[in-house]
């Protein structure tokens, strides 16, 4: 049994983002129309995490924020210094999706790629997350957050599996569904070993770490035919795999609806 502990509330909280605010494409309107003020903010939370100024940042985030996840204030200030701690280089890069409002009260629609590398024991692991959230923002501050996509991927080794991942980013309870990850590169006499693993997201789930077991693979990847949880919410979706020259972790958010 092998013990993976997550990054995730930090990858997640430098994100920013809405709890109710989803807009319809009727009303949002692109970005390049959006006011100077909404893409500085934007702009300088990118430039405050990069130089990893945290009384900086935190301006942008009203003492109130909270997130759709059941993240406080105070615990997403404390992942995040610990996270910035763990990785070297991170860098940030947040791009306006869509955006409504005005006199200072907007909800906006953006995706941030978060990028870096930590060192664990002369182990190197390369991170690469891209998130999609919604955020509502109130007198130049964060008040709520919602992420709406999200897919995070750390390597580590001089050849680390490259995985295709297709799985729903949706669906009902109790519904079966497939997973197929594959590996795209030839493994040759490689083994190649994996699993994947299924976890609710939550307050408390995001500072957990994941207890998985490893298979032996006679294929190139995982296909797997199961059902969605029975219960609605929001899940991270893990595949893993390892190989004599490098492991490779892939995770995608999944929203589960009640099912009719």
């Amino acid at each position: 049994m092998l013990k993976k502990s997550w990054d995730r509330l930090a990858i997640a909280a430098i994100v920013v983002g809405c709890q109710q605010a989803v807009m319809s494409p009727a009303q949002a309107q692109s970005s390049a129309s959006a006011p100077m003020a909404l893409k500085s903010m934007l702009t300088k939370i990118d430039t405050a995490a990069n130089q990893r100024k945290l009384p900086e940042l935190l301006r942008y985030y009203s003492p109130d924020f909270t997130t759709g996840d059941g993240l406080s204030r105070a615990v997403w200030q404390q992942s995040l210094g610990q996270f910035w701690q763990s990785y070297s280089n991170l860098n940030y890069t947040t791009t306006l999706k869509s955006w409504q409002g005005g006199s200072n009260n907007y909800t906006a629609n953006t995706i941030t790629k978060i990028t870096g590398t930590q060192n664990i024991n002369g182990r190197v692991l390369n991170l690469l997350s891209t998130i999609e959230s919604s955020q509502k923002i109130v007198g130049g501050q964060i008040i709520q957050q919602q992420v709406l996509q999200e897919r995070t991927q750390v390597s580590s080794g001089a050849k680390p599996p490259t995985i295709e991942l297709n799985l729903p980013d949706k669906m009902q309870t109790n519904a079966e569904y497939s997973l197929d990850a594959i590996v795209t590169e030839p493994l040759g006499e490689d083994v190649l070993m994996g699993t994947t693993i299924e976890q609710p997201v939550t307050a408390q789930s995001y500072g957990q770490s994941a207890n998985y077991k490893l298979e032996l693979l006679t294929a190139g990847g995982l296909f797997k035919t199961a059902r969605a949880p029975g219960k609605s919410g929001d899940y991270w979706f893990s595949t893993i795999f390892i190989r004599p020259a490098g492991m490779t972790t892939l995770t995608q958010r999944v929203r589960v609806v009640k099912g009719r």
